[in-house]
């Protein structure tokens, strides 16, 4: 008989307890593997079933799991998803015990651990690949938390509560003696790094330049919150690699790694374009897609410069056109006429999808850059690329598939033909960010017609295998296994804009083992992505030769892809035998995307099963939070920029009003932590328009305003955002708006003050303070947000000062 489920009360509360807690990894040049053990108990004097929940970052990918209950060890292999379903449909009918391996939330699993009896523990170890977040010279390896057990109130939904009264009993345990954490990770380098961690007190030793090991000084430390290393590069190379050597069959082999994050300003060529914009209308794009898609047209126009021009088609039953057929220059009218277009615009019951791409190829300028916003299936394909490959000219082709039955092997085609590129959007993904990126690039200069001269290496392959562009301040990594002596250096030859581009690259050898294995799998998972993307342009037999390749390369490197999946091998001592026995056990996977951001408070954690009742989760959140995160604020701010780079609650609002609001909305995106490479062409046209401006400011009396515009634009220049063409206008401004506060006496105390105090403290000051100067008392209405700028940009600016 099945021993009943315990319910909690004051005296036997805690039953499972989290009694170890080890994190090993290994680092190399932004990437890394990241191995997580944990030992629990159950103290309590009866049975429980439990479940274990873990996240991974957005960027991972799990490379193993195991688990050893009840004198069993569990551990993972990765098979290929439909053998691994027909093993649990079998399982199922014959009536044998199976497992669960559910996807709660993208990057969110929870796998079932079964029956725990008293006194019995239960260790947990996985692993997962990581590409680490990398902005302005700094990686960011970010480790999500470990909570403590909590309780399962609701089986059938997995309802994950938090009781406050077990948890302060939990939190009080960790502190005794038999509670253990520990950290080990080492780090291997292009360059030397400074290390630091807001959340523990680390240890760094070092080995040399370029190897560190970091690990927990002595005595408690808390696990409720993420383990987040920032490490710093000292000097930046825009081009630098590594190589490991090995011997095999006598042989010598090496893994070569380059990284080059080309910075491509100096090529920069103030050029008019040209822009045809389609977008779909059709009713299967209804809903959210199609606000996110209007959002997307309205950023792309933000981005435009002074001379482009441009033309929007909207792809219904029959095509309505912005402009009646011309093209129109990008100005202050212009952009508000096609801004009040947009969002006028309504579903229709289909789309001339054909018309809308004949249309854009036969305007008479012929040089245009066309992008096209689709979810729908064409029925035309091959009439519709032969048309494109015999009127193409001088366009290119952007396509991006919206949702999951967007035409995959059309649009990548139709992009292909043109030179272009396709993008797919998935439904856990935003339009607006991922046409903005694309949109960014296509903008800036790109190194093409590239060739690597690889020197006295014999290369047997590499990764990828051919490039075909590398964008401006974009990472790119390139992949090689060679053979043979590795000495002298190698050179990568490419174009921009007609110019020579030329990288010498010097490689250092790895110093550990553990690198090389893990720039292995990376390498791996790389190949996996790129055959992947390769399968959306192919049908047939050519398609499934290609999925056979992602799960050979995918079982080899024990990397779960979207072809493969974990099954649980039971691995056990025969003892008359002497030999090891592995039984098959069979495990039900969600399927699932790994695509979406995880939520940075959901933490690793065991969960068991009870009948507690009265257990709530309150949040104190305020409204305005809930309703507007900062990356919902910044994507209102930036599709409401004027044409001359302003922002501004009314267009005919004074010039000292832009000015004020252009500079908070600086200040907005740059203190914060997200990412916001697909803003830099705006905030560069934000910063130009207040070089252009500032002396329009009365000094006199608008101190709070002079502060403010030499705060965001010291702030741009630091954050390295700023192009190199505008870097002698942002400090022209800086050293003038100084020179004036240093010679009026009315402002000589807004200069001391920017001296004296931190950056944090001086834009602090902008704000109403309490009376002892330690609060913030600022009120924020939003109303109609196109005329709330202002208040939105305070708002994100004070939500920074709570991260």
């Amino acid at each position: 008989m099945r021993t009943p489920y315990k319910k909690l009360n004051k005296e036997n509360y805690g039953e499972i307890l989290l009694k170890k807690v080890s994190v090993n990894g290994n680092l190399c040049a932004g990437y890394g593997e990241i191995f997580i053990t944990q030992l629990y108990q159950n103290i309590g004097r009866d049975d429980i079933e439990g479940a274990y929940v873990f996240p991974i970052p957005d960027t991972a990918v799990i490379s193993g799991f195991e688990a050893e209950i009840g004198g069993r060890t569990l551990k993972a292999s990765v098979e290929d998803k439909f053998k691994a379903n027909k093993i649990y449909e079998n399982a199922e009918e014959v009536g044998d015990s199976t497992f669960s391996l559910e996807e709660l939330s993208p990057h969110f699993f929870r796998i079932s651990i079964g029956k725990i009896i008293s006194g019995e523990t239960v260790k947990i170890k996985f692993s997962y690949i990581d590409e680490l977040d990398y902005e302005d010279n700094v990686f960011k390896l970010t480790i999500p938390a470990v909570s403590e057990p909590k309780i399962l109130k609701n089986t059938s939904r997995m309802n994950l509560i938090k009781d406050k009264i077990i948890g302060a009993a939990v939190r009080k345990k960790y502190k005794n003696d038999d509670f253990e954490f520990k950290a080990n990770i080492i780090v291997e380098s292009l360059d030397n790094l400074s290390f630091k961690s807001p959340n523990h007190d680390i240890k760094i030793e070092r080995e040399g330049d370029t190897v560190a090991r970091i690990s927990l000084n002595e005595g408690y430390e808390l696990i409720d919150r993420d383990f987040v290393l920032y490490m710093e590069e000292k000097e930046h190379l825009e081009a630098d690699g590594m190589i490991y050597e090995y011997k095999k069959d006598d042989i010598k082999n090496g893994i070569v790694y380059m990284r080059i994050i080309p910075k491509l300003d100096s090529f920069e060529i103030d050029k008019v374009r040209s822009y045809v914009f389609l977008i779909d209308i059709s009713y299967t794009m209804e809903g959210e897609k199609f606000e996110q898609a209007k959002d997307a047209l309205q950023l792309c126009l933000r981005n435009l410069s002074e001379g482009d021009s441009f033309d929007i088609i909207a792809m219904g039953d029959t095509l309505i056109n912005f402009s009646n057929g011309n093209m129109v220059k990008f100005n202050a009218d212009s952009l508000r006429q096609s801004s009040e277009w947009i969002d006028r615009l309504e579903i229709q019951s289909d789309a001339d999808i054909f018309s809308g791409i004949r249309y854009s190829l036969e305007k008479e300028e012929g040089e245009n850059t066309i992008l096209i916003f689709t979810d729908d299936q064409v029925d035309e394909e091959e009439e519709i690329l032969s048309y494109v490959k015999e009127n193409i000219g001088n366009n290119r082709i952007f396509t991006f598939g919206v949702g999951d039955f967007a035409n995959n092997y059309f649009l990548n085609k139709l992009a292909h033909e043109s030179l272009g590129k396709a993008e797919f959007i998935d439904k856990n993904e935003r339009i607006e960010d991922v046409v903005l990126r694309q949109f960014t690039r296509i903008q800036n200069p790109q190194v093409k017609d590239i060739n690597i001269n690889w020197g006295k290496l014999k290369v047997n392959s590499t990764y990828p295998r051919t490039i075909e562009y590398m964008y401006d301040r974009e990472i790119f990594s390139i992949f090689a296994s060679v053979t043979g002596d590795v000495e002298g250096k190698v050179v990568l030859n490419g174009y921009v804009n007609g110019e020579q581009y030329v990288k010498e690259i010097d490689m250092d050898n790895f110093s550990t083992e553990e690198n090389a294995s893990l720039l292995r799998k990376v390498w791996a998972r790389k190949r996996i992505k790129s055959i992947e993307t390769g399968m959306k342009m192919e049908r047939g037999e050519k398609r499934e030769s290609m999925r056979r390749k992602v799960i050979e390369i995918s079982k080899d490197n024990g990397l779960i892809s979207p072809e493969t999946t974990f099954i649980l091998m039971e691995v056990r001592e025969e003892p008359v035998l002497g030999i090891q026995l592995k039984n098959i056990i069979p495990i039900k996977v969600n399927e699932k995307t790994l695509g979406e951001k995880l939520d940075s408070k959901s933490k690793t954690g065991f969960y068991y099963r009870t009948f507690q009742n009265d257990v709530y989760n309150n949040s104190n959140n305020s409204y305005l939070n809930k309703k507007y995160p900062r990356e919902r604020l910044l994507r209102i701010i930036a599709k409401n920029q004027f044409a001359d780079g302003s922002f501004v609650d009314y267009e005919d609002s004074s010039i000292e009003d832009k000015i004020e609001t252009t500079a908070m909305v600086i200040l907005s995106f740059l203190m914060g932590k997200e990412n916001i490479d697909i803003y830099l062409n705006q905030l560069n046209k934000a910063a130009v328009f207040l070089c252009k401006n500032y002396n329009s400011i009365d000094f006199n009396l608008k101190f709070d305003i002079v502060k403010l515009t030499i705060l965001s634009l010291s702030k741009i220049k630091k954050k390295k955002i700023i192009k190199d063409k505008y870097i002698g206008d942002v400090e022209k401004a800086m050293n003038h708006i100084c020179d004036i506060m240093g010679s009026k006496d009315n402002t000589k105390n807004v200069l001391k003050s920017l001296t004296d105090n931190s950056f944090n403290k001086n834009v602090a000051q902008l704000f109403n303070l309490s009376e002892d100067g330690k609060y913030i008392n600022e009120k924020i209405v939003i109303d109609d947000e196109r005329n709330s700028i202002f208040n939105m940009a305070k708002l994100s600016v004070l939500m920074t000062f709570n991260n």
